[in-house]
């Protein structure tokens, strides 16, 4: 073949994949904004159960970095002093807030959320192998998830950061220089930031990475040589880890360990993990979504499985990391969970895994453009079941959110919700997967200077707000060891003034209430206090809310 000849051929070649490639970048652009379009298309709020809460926290946080309103909040919180997991959403969404409407600011971090981890996906499957990038396209189907609309952030944050320290690791794992160790070591740090969790497994990806590895150099080289030429790597490694180790272990040495509630059975785990449960968002009727979401990956990884079953490739370990994460998973059968709902905290890891390890595998081109092609279809299809739910949520925590042009500043409030799950205005229930609006109400708190009694967070010393015991509103308004977070609410009002050394509570917020609780022993308790020492201030617009206040 004559040269010129050789030379259009290889020039034809080069322009079809680049053609391929572009199609590939604007396929995963069009999916990325559906993944996209949930935050911004749901309505004024993007409701999470426990998002208001991390709002109104940040909001705190800032108030307190700006020296605002501090003689107020000083009686109620004070600052934790540890650098502890859980504080980059805060950190995050107190710098948003104070540029952005605290709604905005929730919505542009979550539209960071979702931009980290599908780069952060995409940047892992790189370094795995390149020509598998189009399954990007497909574990965008896992950006929404159950707990991320339970309002985990910062768990969320930890699987988006997870990829890219385990991608960076495998980019550089052979090359460590003092820049890319420093670039290591923040990475770690900030995966630490966010939740335990994902730094846990990104440091068991990277263990499974270099045992694979040793034991393939042993086998090759033997014991001598593996160590000249394994001991440089893993050292810088290790120093880069350091400063992440030393915070990890202070941190787990100081917290109070005690396991959560767990009834789970090796069936149920298996049942739920099939189902795909962690996809179940807001409703039931994304159960059948969520099959297909997993069928699709089921059958991606029996392809990878058929196509890689006489060969071996170094991300192999890959395989290893997932099987940890599955035993993990089922080891919450019959145990103590040591955090809360810790298998829907791990669910999600295994099917990533899967879905990185099937990235080992070359695969015909036609599965290049129709496995995004379905994940496009379901995406669709998730996008059309959320958005009405999630757009009647918005509606109904704006009505509660009305209340806060009658609500002064630097004013105590206690928040009576009655229905976490919350009924739309024609009276039919919004969401039976997650309790989404256990603390709307605490997005008052982010408009205003407040202190919401439902601040969950406060009781946890991990969070940067943290209760003073005397004003703890949990604690300081039970009664006969039964509070305002038990449904009915149950509240002792009047007696907060002395129980909390002189404080009082401004406003009674009631959420929900409606002809379902008028009879309850509880309700008639609450009713007979307020009548006693507050006044009717106002009613929502759409009668979802009540505002009383306390008399002069």
């Amino acid at each position: 073949m004559q040269p010129e000849k050789q030379l259009l051929i290889l020039h034809q070649k080069q322009m079809q994949r680049l053609s391929e490639s572009m199609l590939e970048r604007l396929l995963f652009g069009m999916l990325l904004l559906l993944a996209l379009a949930p935050a911004w298309f749901s309505g004024r709020f993007f409701v999470t159960g426990d998002g208001p809460c991390h709002v109104y926290n940040s909001r705190v946080l800032l108030d307190f970095i700006l020296g605002q309103h501090r003689a107020f909040y000083d009686p109620f919180y004070y600052l934790n002093t540890n650098f502890d997991p859980n504080w980059l959403s805060h950190i995050c969404l107190a710098g948003l807030q104070g540029i952005f409407a605290p709604e905005i600011a929730e919505k542009l971090f979550l539209s960071g959320y979702v931009l980290l981890f599908a780069f952060g996906l995409r940047f892992l499957l790189r370094q795995i192998n390149p020509a598998s990038l189009f399954l990007s396209s497909v574990g965008l189907l896992f950006v929404w998830h159950h707990l991320l609309q339970a309002g985990f952030y910062n768990y969320a944050l930890s699987i988006a950061l997870f990829f890219w320290v385990c991608g960076y690791w495998m980019r550089h794992r052979h090359a460590w220089t003092p820049g890319t160790m420093l670039v290591m070591a923040a990475l770690w740090v900030l995966l630490y930031s966010a939740h335990p969790l994902g730094l846990i497994f990104s440091m068991a990806f990277i263990g499974s990475g270099l045992f694979a590895e040793t034991l393939q150099t042993l086998r090759q080289h033997g014991a001598r040589q593996t160590w000249v030429q394994l001991r440089g790597p893993v050292f810088r490694l290790m120093l880069a880890a350091t400063p992440m180790l030393v915070l990890l272990i202070a941190y787990f040495l100081r917290k109070p360990w005690g396991a959560d509630p767990n009834t789970s059975t090796v069936a149920g785990l298996a049942a739920d993990f099939f189902q795909v449960k962690t996809l179940i968002t807001l409703n039931s009727t994304e159960r059948d979504i969520a099959k297909f979401a997993g069928t699709l990956v089921g059958l991606l990884l029996a392809r990878a499985i058929w196509q890689r079953r006489s060969t071996r490739v170094s991300a192999d370990f890959i395989l290893l990391f997932t099987v940890f994460v599955l035993w993990q998973y089922f080891r919450q059968a019959g145990n103590g969970a040591l955090e809360q709902a810790l298998p829907e905290r791990i669910q999600p890891f295994i099917w990533l895994g899967l879905l990185c390890w099937t990235a080992t595998a070359q695969f015909p081109k036609f599965i290049h453009w129709l496995a995004p092609a379905l994940a496009a279809v379901l995406l669709g299809a998730f996008l059309s079941v959320r958005l009405p739910i999630l757009q009647k949520a918005a509606a109904l925590v704006e009505d509660y959110v009305n209340a806060t042009q009658h609500i002064d500043d630097e004013s105590v409030i206690l928040v009576l919700n009655y229905d976490f799950g919350g009924l739309d205005f024609d009276g039919r229930p919004i969401a039976n997967r997650n309790a989404l609006f256990m603390h709307a109400a605490d997005y008052i708190g982010a408009y205003r200077a407040a202190i919401m009694s439902d601040n969950y967070e406060a009781t946890r010393a991990y969070f940067p707000m943290i209760w003073h015991w005397q004003r703890n509103m949990f604690g300081q308004t039970d009664k006969e060891s039964i509070n305002f977070e038990n449904r009915p609410p149950r509240a002792d009002i009047l007696s907060f003034d002395w129980r909390s050394e002189g404080h009082k509570i401004d406003y009674v917020l009631l959420l929900s209430y409606d002809q379902r609780f008028y009879d309850h022993q509880y309700s008639r308790e609450i009713m007979g206090q307020l009548e006693t020492a507050y006044r009717f201030v106002s009613g929502s617009p759409r009668g979802k809310a009540e505002i009383w206040k306390r008399k002069e």
